[in-house]
C-alpha cells in the first residue's frame, strides 16, 4: 500500500470483527456491514432502556446492590456506600430522564447512538467498555493501599487488630533450651553455672538460681572438638 494508516492496537490485525453484511440472501444497506458486536450492544442498550424506564424500586435497589459489591471489592466499605449511594439515585434519575423522551429516541435512536459509541470511540487505544470499567475502578479504588487494603488519609491514624508472633532468637535476655556441639564459642544471655552433672564428654549450662549457686559460674562456653553442652532454662 502506498498510503500509510495509524494502528492504534495490533488486535484489530489479529482480532478481525466479524461483520453482517446479508440477511437470508439480501444485502443490507450499510457500507461496510454490521459488526455483530453493534448490535450486542444496541441490544443491550435497549433492554438498559427498558429496565430503567420501568422506574421499578426493584432495579435500583439491585443497582446499588451490584455497585456496592464492586465498590467493595475495589476499595473496601467507603468506596461500597459511595457506589450504593450513586447507583440508588441515578437510577431513578436516569428513568425520569428517559420518560421525558419519545418512543423513537428513547427506542431507536439512543441505543443506536451508545451502540456507535461503544464500538467506534477508543479514547486510549482501548475499547470503550473497557476504559470506562477502568475508568470507574480509579475513581473507586483509593489512592493509597498497602497489602491490599486501604489505607487512612495522611495524618489520620487507624488502629489494625490482630496478633504479632514474635520468633526467639539469641537476642533474648534470658537462656533457651539448647544443645551446643563443639567447636563452638557461645556467649550466654546472661550468666548461668556448670552443673555438677556432667554428661558424656560435655556438661549442663543452667542459669543461676537463688542462694549460692553449685558450679562454676560462666558468662560464655568454649567447647572443643566433639564436646557437647546442654542449655536448660
Amino acid at each position: 500500500m502506498d498510503e500509510r494508516g495509524l494502528i492504534r492496537s495490533y488486535q484489530r490485525i489479529f482480532r478481525p470483527e466479524r461483520r453482517l453484511y446479508q440477511v437470508e440472501g439480501r444485502s443490507l444497506p450499510v457500507p461496510g456491514g454490521v459488526p455483530l458486536r453493534w448490535l450486542a450492544w444496541a441490544s443491550g442498550s435497549l433492554l438498559c432502556v427498558l429496565v430503567l424506564s420501568s422506574g421499578s424500586a426493584v432495579v435500583a435497589l439491585l443497582a446499588a446492590a451490584a455497585a456496592a459489591l464492586g465498590g467493595l471489592a475495589l476499595g473496601g466499605r467507603a468506596s461500597a456506600l459511595a457506589a450504593a449511594a450513586l447507583a440508588a439515585l441515578g437510577v431513578p434519575v436516569a428513568g425520569f430522564l428517559l420518560g421525558l423522551l419519545g418512543w423513537p429516541l428513547r427506542f431507536v435512536v439512543l441505543p443506536a447512538l451508545l451502540a456507535t459509541l461503544a464500538t467506534q470511540a477508543t479514547p486510549d487505544g482501548r475499547r470503550a467498555d473497557r476504559f470506562a470499567l477502568s475508568w470507574v475502578a480509579l475513581r473507586l479504588a483509593p489512592r493509597r493501599r498497602s497489602l491490599g487494603r486501604a489505607l487512612p488519609p495522611a495524618g489520620q491514624r487507624r488502629r489494625q487488630g490482630g496478633r504479632l508472633w514474635v520468633a526467639a532468637d539469641e537476642r533474648q535476655p534470658r537462656l533457651r533450651r539448647a544443645r551446643l556441639r563443639g567447636p563452638v564459642t557461645a556467649v550466654l544471655a546472661s550468666r548461668a553455672r556448670i552443673a555438677p552433672r556432667r554428661l558424656r564428654r560435655g556438661a549442663v549450662v543452667r542459669p543461676l538460681g537463688r542462694g549460692r549457686p553449685r558450679g562454676a559460674v560462666v558468662d560464655s562456653i568454649e567447647l572443643g572438638e566433639g564436646e557437647l553442652a546442654e542449655v536448660w532454662p
